[in-house]
């Protein structure tokens, strides 16, 4: 459970209390400067967290090492690595840039490929699993959706401070969409399935919810197994997406065909979550460089608890 911003220890109150005030800093400069500016700034602030936070810098390289091998040198990881920093910091512009990004101007900014698919399975009027991931700006991909007249329902984790989880919530709620916490989202989650929404899952990150172990650049990584669940219980189709962004800084959004449902047993969900996986896993090998290496992806070991 998070800690009331009043109720912690006065050390963490202070430090909660700095984070909060600089993210609220930020956002309003992010808005108020040109964004050539604000993809500059962004990414020297994020390139200085790849300098001055070892442990952070390190798991990184690791983690390109364990899922690349010998498939790159330990140059080549390096430079990808510090690639990966200064993408998180230009892709974060345009998440908290979201409201100025409309239905007039979002075509300005982002194309998408595939969108047939998604339109074949919205329109079967069951709603659509998203299977999705934090490649690029995902924050965008749901809002580019919404603008375009899809009811979209996103589900995400509660951060640790209730004032920053407000601030990011009412930023993703302007561009659009519906919003649910992780810890309450099943019921939302099908009931918004049922008014035939598009339901976006974030499923590359080893988070402490139902999983399955299924093979992600070559190792065994706990994964959601939500999406082939509501897949099943519904009759959805799963659709994997992704976003990444281009050389000119506007964004391409991936949609590729559905997934069908494998059924319910134990073995068919894992079937299911592994062919989701490996949609992932494509679009990560595609620009790598997007991807938040830094995560700690395949921490949970096979036959230890959540």
């Amino acid at each position: 459970m998070n800690q009331s911003p009043t109720t912690s220890p006065l050390p963490k109150r202070l430090k909660n209390t700095l984070i909060y005030q600089g993210v609220r800093i930020l956002i309003a400069l992010i808005n108020r400067i040109p964004r050539r500016l604000a993809l500059s700034l962004c990414e020297a602030l994020a390139f200085m967290t790849y300098l001055f936070a070892p442990g952070t810098r390190r798991l990184t390289l690791d983690n390109l090492a364990l899922a690349f091998g010998s498939q790159m040198t330990v140059r080549e990881r390096k430079r990808l690595g510090r690639q990966v920093f200064r993408n998180l910091g230009r892709n974060a512009v345009d998440a908290i840039r979201l409201p100025k990004i409309t239905a007039d101007n979002v075509d300005d900014l982002v194309q998408a490929e595939g969108i047939v698919y998604l339109d074949e399975a919205y329109k079967m009027g069951k709603g659509v699993v998203a299977a999705g991931c934090h490649l690029g700006n995902f924050e965008l991909l749901g809002c580019y959706l919404a603008l375009k007249g899809y009811e979209v329902t996103v589900v995400t984790a509660t951060l640790y401070d209730p004032r920053l989880d407000t601030l990011l919530r009412n930023n993703r709620m302007k561009g659009g969409l519906h919003i649910e916490k992780r810890e309450y989202a099943t019921s939302a989650v099908l009931r918004a399935l049922r008014r035939g929404h598009i339901v976006g899952l974030l499923i590359d990150q080893d988070t402490r919810v139902p999983g399955t172990f299924v093979q992600f650049f070559g190792q065994p990584a706990h994964t959601p197994v939500g999406p082939a669940i509501l897949a099943d219980r519904t009759g959805a189709p799963i659709v994997p997406m992704a976003i990444h962004r281009l050389s000119d800084d506007t964004h391409q959004i991936t949609i590729r065909p559905p997934i069908p449902s494998s059924g319910h047993s134990k073995e068919a969900i894992h079937k299911t979550t592994q062919a989701y996986t490996r949609e992932i896993e494509q679009f990560i090998r595609q620009t790598p460089g997007q991807w938040p290496w830094m995560h700690d992806r395949w921490k949970t070991k096979e036959g230890s608890e959540q």
